[in-house]
């Protein structure tokens, strides 16, 4: 009987070490610990476990266990999936209920809790008591977690402003059993001292009585509408009080102590489900005891939504983006985006099922693919690997079609938090190539709160489109050169003289030689539709173009043209446009420099030369000490632009001289130019011309010019009478090609082909593109048998994103033409001139 108690006895150790192996080393199917040893003792409450063991004569004996004490080793080893890398919690926390309590330090890919995820990845974990044995957590994975009990312990998670400063993050912990009624909030701040800076004590008095009062860090809360009811959480060190704010005033609905630890601060707002709603949206005001009011905002961008009875807080942050196509709307919460796109009947069909396509690492190429269905959607990377998928709603809201749905952790896969983005239907046509945008790509910048914008970079951009005189100043057809500037200025008080100068900008027309002019002619090449970003080109020559960034600066830009008939070409023509422009540019800072020396009023003077008071005798005078000889003077305009409109859709501006004989017309465009066109080369060739009409009987004698550019190369420039003040010249980048080199092509109406490659750049992400060209006819002799003009021709290609060729599965625009330019001289020769653009990759 002994030895049947000893073997029994043993049956019965043995049977409680296994169980015990197996609950302590393997819980629900996980091996515990981090590896190595761990020993550990912990009482709990009398929970009566049981073990039960068959006896040899078929009765059943029962032992009760009321305390134990185990020691367990274990080595885990887990295998990440392709998508997360969760790792160990080092330590676990214990309330006072012996209850698991989480910090930063919890694994952010694991729950602390069992079944609840939370906005950072991270959630509460669980403890079994078994045989009256308080376990180690044990690290699961929420996506991996099968096992269906109930749990009763904390539920906790945080939340955090990407890039925020002070505030590191705000943290929730509430109970499962009762989730939502009491909840204790950690603010950690950045460092101790930002803590007891921002939540410190109400009042102080000092020894003469004096009482002073401090504002109080608050925590404000609110229901996320207009008209919504908000709340107020004055936070102090030595308690915190809570009001809802109503017609009548704060009304108080609760109070509490504050507890503070290093740079830790926590507080418990108790019954706080049955004072705020199920959804409650946060953000922190703080202050410190200087502030007259609150120096810190946090989340600056965005907010904190709040679910207690979830116990969820996360980051959110919305955003929207609007076309005549449709919206897109977004939200950022923690790590993962939704994403809602409305769009009208038609493009809805031509777009689903649709890709939504994700450049992450600015290269201009996709590295994830989302395929989404009207149910369900997956995301992939470049290599057709899965790493999300979900649901899709797709329903009818204000008669658009909306297509809505959430990636989960995508900021796991993006942790820079930007991107690029566009939408394109996954099956179509040539003819048919359904994008979203049409005409762009989107950047979507999660980094501190969310916004959506067009991937593009701004400039201003202003273009001589058309100049038309009455009179050439000459008894039979004058040869007339134009120059153009224009420069921007700020000034804090219009009638003080402490302007700020921006860069000038000068111009010369044509690049070489000169416009022979009747009366009552258009000086540019004109073509009546060439007057928009939806044309192929536009009119005339760019005389500004600068970032609208740096526009914005400025208050006023302005802007002159002025033309001069010069009766002996000589010298005046063979140096060039560089000289004319280079005369321009002293013109300019002379005017500036001028204004400064005698202490007019700036906006005086300037009035002065727009209105033409003087300005024919000022102009001449300088044009007769350049060239040697005076000028007839064609026309003089200018006119001052608002730095700060909205030129989105472009402005055409007329302006006429004072004596009424010149008229300029200027284009003031908003150029949005595609980021991706960095990744395209751009080339522009002079291709063809064709002579179509002499001016002689028999063989002429030809040649030719091309030129164009795309910038404006600066030049430090001083400003004559000003010490110590410079400015900043801007002449273009005009390389000037003749064909052929030397001599001249003998020959009556006939083809020639020198394609001259005008422009070759590696880049393509330029605002605008300038090509010029000039036939001639060669003339023996000098004065009154100079050389014909066989045609002119001044284009300029705005790169708006309108102008280019979008392709669904590309975010990289591309552009490829070739136009025929007929033109002719007032002598009677013409010619035809064909220009080839390539945009390409």
């Amino acid at each position: 009987m002994r030895k049947f108690s000893r073997v029994l006895l043993l049956l019965l150790l043995t049977g409680l070490v296994l169980a015990g192996g197996c609950l302590g080393g393997n819980g629900i199917g996980v091996p515990t610990g981090t590896g190595g040893s761990d020993t550990g003792s912990s009482s709990s409450e009398d929970v009566g476990a049981h073990s039960e063991t068959d006896s040899p004569t078929g009765t059943t004996t029962e032992t009760q266990t009321s305390t134990a004490t185990e020691t367990q080793t274990g080595t885990q080893t887990e295998t990440p999936t392709p998508t997360e890398t969760p790792s160990s919690n080092a330590s676990f926390q214990y309330d006072e209920d012996g209850k698991v309590l989480c910090d930063e330090s919890s694994d952010p890919d694991s729950g602390c809790e069992v079944g609840e995820a939370n906005g950072n990845g991270t959630g509460p974990g669980f403890s079994i008591g078994l045989l009256n044995v308080t376990l180690e957590p044990v690290v699961i994975p929420v996506y991996r977690l099968t096992a269906n009990f109930t749990y009763a312990g904390p539920i906790w998670s945080d939340a955090f402003e990407p890039n925020g400063k002070v505030i590191e993050r705000v943290s929730l912990l509430t109970s499962s059993t009762d989730p939502g009624k009491s909840v204790k909030f950690t603010i950690t701040f950045e460092n101790e001292s930002l803590a007891n800076a921002y939540v410190h004590i109400p009042v102080f008095i000092d020894l003469s009585g004096r009482k002073y009062t401090y504002q109080p860090t608050v925590l404000r809360f609110d229901e996320g509408d207009e008209f919504g009811r908000i709340w107020e959480l004055h936070l102090y060190s030595t308690g915190f009080r809570l009001y809802e704010l109503t017609g009548e005033g704060p009304v108080e609905v609760g109070a509490g102590n504050v507890r503070l630890d290093g740079r830790r601060v926590s507080f418990t707002v108790e019954n706080f489900s049955e004072i705020f709603p199920d959804r409650v949206y946060l953000r922190i005001y703080g202050s410190t005891m200087a502030d007259k009011s609150p120096s810190l905002v946090y989340p600056y961008t965005g907010s904190f939504v709040i679910e207690a009875g979830k116990g969820w807080i996360d980051y959110y942050s919305p955003a929207s983006f609007f076309t005549e196509e449709g919206k897109l709307y977004m939200e950022a919460r923690g790590y993962d985006l939704m994403i809602r796109l409305y769009l009208d009947d038609r493009k809805y069909r031509d777009m689903m099922p649709m890709k939504v396509f994700f450049d992450s690492i600015d290269n201009g190429e996709a590295d994830w693919i989302a395929y989404v269905n009207e149910d369900s959607f997956k995301l992939r990377d470049a290599h057709g690997s899965v790493y999300r998928e979900g649901n899709v709603s797709t329903y009818i809201e204000n008669d658009r079609h909306v297509v809505e749905f959430t990636i989960e952790n995508f900021f796991s896969l993006v942790p820079w938090r930007y991107f690029r983005l566009w939408f394109a239907g996954q099956v179509y046509a040539p003819s048919m190539k359904p994008r979203f945008p049409s005409h762009s790509n989107l950047w979507v910048n999660a980094t501190n709160g969310l916004s959506i914008e067009k991937d593009v970079d701004r400039y201003l951009v202003i273009v001589v489109e058309d100049v038309y005189i009455k009179g050439n100043k000459d008894s039979a057809e004058g040869e007339i050169q134009l120059v153009s500037w224009a420069f921007p200025v700020y000034w804090e008080h219009e009638n003080d003289l402490n302007w700020k100068y921006g860069p000038i900008y000068a111009v010369g027309y044509p690049a070489k030689r000169w416009v022979e002019a009747d009366d009552h002619s258009r000086l540019l090449y004109h073509d009546e539709r060439a007057i928009s970003v939806g044309y192929p080109f536009i009119n005339g020559y760019p005389i500004f173009a600068m970032p609208l960034d740096e526009v914005r600066e400025y208050r006023k830009i302005y802007v002159h043209t002025a033309g001069w008939d010069i009766d002996s070409p000589g010298k005046y023509v063979t140096m060039g446009v560089g000289f004319l422009v280079d005369t321009a540019l002293g013109l300019a800072t002379g005017e500036i420099g001028t204004a400064m020396k005698y202490g007019y009023n700036g906006v005086m003077f300037i009035n002065q030369l727009v209105t033409g008071e003087s300005a024919s005798e000022f102009y001449g005078s300088r044009i007769l000490a350049a060239f040697g000889t005076e000028p007839d003077m064609v026309g003089y305009s200018g006119y001052t632009i608002d730095a700060r409109a909205d030129y989105s859709e472009g402005v055409l501006v007329e302006v006429w001289s004072t004596d009424g004989n010149m008229r300029v017309t200027y284009l003031v465009q908003t150029v949005e130019v595609p980021r991706t066109l960095r990744y395209n080369t751009l080339q522009a060739y002079l291709d063809t011309v064709q002579f179509t009409k002499d001016t002689e009987l028999g063989d002429d004698e030809y040649y030719l010019y091309a030129s164009g550019f795309i910038s404006f190369k600066p030049e430090e420039v001083d400003v004559p009478d000003v010490t110590a003040e410079r400015t900043t010249g801007m002449a273009p980048v005009q390389p000037v090609n003749r064909y052929p080199k030397s001599g001249v092509l003998s020959g009556n109406r006939f083809t020639t082909r020198p394609q001259i490659l005008i422009i070759g750049h590696t880049r393509a992400d330029v605002p605008f593109l300038y090509l010029e060209y000039d036939g001639w006819e060669e003339d023996a002799g000098n004065w009154g048998n100079d050389d014909d003009p066989m045609g002119q021709v001044s284009i300029t290609l705005l790169f708006d994103d309108d102008y280019f060729d979008w392709e669904p599965d590309s975010a990289i625009p591309t552009k490829e033409w070739s136009l025929e330019f007929p033109s002719c001289g007032v002598s009677g020769g013409c010619s035809k001139a064909w220009f080839w653009v390539r945009v390409k990759p």
